[in-house]
């Protein structure tokens, strides 16, 4: 199967903007893999929706901006690995810095992907500030050269697109915007009439209140201060405008709506998941932006038959002719803007006629107008080539996945396979992978499993690339229903197995279960550990939630949502970052609560890990209860507790680990 990555720079572009292209891909037979930074919706975010579609989520620290370095410097390493460990075909990539980090990571990658971008609004247009063409034109030309396809979606950067340098057969192509769904967003029906009034009396707007609306993300180019200047000059007292969405532009807005004494007028109403009833409300919509690609915003209102007041720029210069559709302004100006807000104001039969006109010219920037175009270019990609199904009746239960790196103990290997070989619930596949062990007596001991039993399947690799890899190549090639974590040293209790798979299909609202375990070394059993049955986000904080071994996923989890990281950062903390990743994306797990497994754990050993692991367990939490949430205040001191502890003299941790996990 074909697989390709769609890349954005906020979380709830895709379920905003781009569901129709996830289908236009699924329906020839990709599998979809969504990246982007999941820690800023800046729209309503459907991850239901597209784990319902199939899509693979992979959350990545990528910015907006372009100069937060750091961080997106660390996410064009992860999109370089998603790339290459995911096996990715097709990069579609959206956004300014989406496209650059999107394009560059295709370029260093080991698979040279095919490479979509759609640039919703180049930042160098006609009357753009001197400094954005000089810093974002060349980045663009430059990156134009390793890209297949450009996708425009206004006349005025498609003809600059049609300059660059693409690669061979590469091509510009324009689109209608990313397609305007005239099924939600539609002319006022009695029902939606009557529903508008509703709304209008829970956001406190009069009945006989003049309600304008506005919908973008709160920034500087949204420049919704100029509207708020030009009511706080007009001297009707009936005048409400709502502005709808988030942004960090919030509280410069606050600030004025205080100053100008609008505060019974001006209303910033957040993030709103219901545009499409909202807009029956409107009375008149603007959209004084300084620089769109399109507007899709202003074209929602214009297809619910609201009259419509803009800024000149681009974007609006592609379905807006002034005074006939709508009325033009100039960005910056105050005036412009109070005089276009009392023409519609004082003149009901001008506005009918403005709105009737924007409806019949929305038609042409449709869903449908915008699939037709798209079914084309994705008809250009490479052939996606169907995997055949397996046999259900050739699918074990259960895959037994188990990485081996130079383990110094065969004695303790043979026991951790033993344990495995001898569970009472015999349906199941043992995938070993041997990560380029370079011991000898371990060699030949993993190479005769084969002959032992016939479930195990021995998968050899000569480089050693961590465990992270070894777990990702047996899930991919596992045929299990469920998948169970072992490690190669530790001892599985006979029913385990039975008891997880047990209650894995009593319960599907789970993805995976782990249980609590013992404790021992070689001198046998010193302790237990437990887990929370049902962690929360707080539990994450001291450790992983869940003790690796013993837990026990749903296979189907792995085709929605990426694999164990694989890079050196995470090495030894490859499921603390796992479960923290699922977390995230609303995955459950659930921990049984009694020992199924012997881990091995000496009590000396926590030193064992050098100080550079610890170190990397700090980033790897820093960046995780960032995602999360959780990092300010309290979890900075979990970030910094491996460092911290592996400081400590081993005496004192030694009494802790002792006084906390006693049997």
């Amino acid at each position: 199967m074909n697989k390709a990555l769609i890349l954005t720079t906020t979380s709830g572009f895709l379920s905003q903007f781009e569901l129709n292209n996830v289908k236009l891909l699924a329906e020839k037979g990709y599998q979809i893999h969504y990246a982007t930074n999941f820690g800023v919706p800046i729209y309503e975010v459907k991850d239901q929706t597209l784990k319902d579609m199939g899509v693979v989520l992979h959350h990545i620290s990528i910015e907006k901006n372009p100069f937060k370095l750091k961080k997106n410097i660390w996410a064009l390493r992860e999109l370089v690995r998603i790339i290459d460990r995911e096996q990715i075909d097709v990069v579609h990539c959206h956004n300014p810095n989406g496209g650059v980090l999107g394009r560059l990571a295709a370029l260093f990658s080991k698979r040279r992907p095919y490479v979509i971008y759609t640039a919703h609004g180049f930042h160098f247009f006609r009357g753009a500030p001197l400094k954005n063409w000089l810093f974002f034109y060349p980045v663009e030309h430059f990156l134009s050269r390793f890209t297949d396809r450009i996708i425009t979606i206004n006349h005025e950067d498609y003809y600059r697109a049609k300059e660059f340098p693409l690669r061979k057969n590469g091509k510009a192509v324009l689109i209608p915007g990313v397609g305007l769904d005239l099924d939600k967003f539609h002319a006022s029906t009695e029902e939606d009439k009557r529903v508008a009034s509703h709304l209008r009396d829970s956001l406190n707007i009069p009945e006989d209140a003049f309600h304008i609306v506005s919908a973008g993300e709160l920034n500087f180019n949204k420049n919704h201060m100029v509207v708020i200047k030009a009511i706080a000059n007009l001297p009707q007292k009936n005048i409400i405008y709502s502005i709808c969405g988030e942004g960090p532009y919030r509280p410069q807005l606050e600030k004025a709506i205080e100053e100008l004494g609008l505060k019974n007028k001006v209303f910033l109403r957040g993030y709103r998941n219901d545009m499409s009833a909202l807009w029956h409300t409107a009375d008149a919509s603007i959209f004084p932006s300084y620089r769109e690609g399109m507007g899709m915003a202003a074209l929602e209102a214009m297809a619910c038959n609201v009259p419509l007041i803009v800024a000149d720029n681009r974007g609006s210069r592609e379905y807006l002719l002034d005074g006939v559709n709508g009325l033009v302004c100039k960005p910056s100006s105050v005036e412009d803007f109070e005089t276009a807000i009392l023409r519609i104001y004082e003149d009901e039969n001008y506005r009918l006629e403005l709105a009737a006109n924007a409806l019949r010219t929305v038609g042409s920037f449709s869903l449908a107008k915008n699939e037709m175009v798209m079914e084309k270019v994705y008809s250009e990609l490479p052939i996606a080539s169907l995997q055949e199904p397996i046999e259900e009746e050739a699918r074990p239960m259960v895959s037994v996945i188990m990485g081996v790196y130079n383990q110094t103990s065969l004695s303790a290997f043979d026991k951790a396979v033993q344990s495995v070989l001898n569970q009472t619930f015999k349906d199941f596949e043992f995938l070993i992978y041997n990560d380029g062990s370079s011991v000898d007596e371990l060699n030949q001991y993993i190479d005769s499993l084969e002959d032992m039993d016939e479930r195990i399947k021995v998968i050899t690799s000569e480089e050693n690339k961590g465990l992270g890899f070894a777990l990702n190549r047996c899930i991919d090639a596992a045929r299990g229903k469920y998948l169970a974590r072992m490690d190669s040293d530790d001892v599985s209790h006979p029913n385990r197995f039975a008891v997880e798979v047990e209650f894995m299909e009593k319960h599907a609202e789970y993805m995976w279960c782990g249980s609590n375990c013992n404790l021992f070394d070689e001198n046998g059993i010193w302790g237990d550990s437990s887990r929370p049955k049902n962690p929360k986000l707080d539990d994450y904080l001291k450790f992983s939630p869940y003790i690796h071994p013993t837990v026990m996923y749903r296979a189907a989890l792995f085709d929605k949502v990426a694999g164990y990281a694989e890079e050196r950062l995470t090495k030894r903390c490859e499921d603390y970052e796992l479960f923290m990743r699922l977390f995230k994306l609303g995955y459950k797990g659930y921990n049984i609560q009694k020992p199924l497994l012997n881990y091995r754990v000496s009590r000396k050993s926590y030193h064992s890990r050098s100080l550079v692991d610890r170190w990397r367990e700090s980033v790897v939490r820093y960046e995780g209860f960032r995602s999360l949430g959780i990092l300010w205040p309290k979890g900075w001191v979990y970030v910094l507790r491996p460092v911290a502890a592996a400081l400590l003299p081993s005496a004192i941790i030694l009494g802790l680990k002792e006084s906390v996990t006693p049997l």
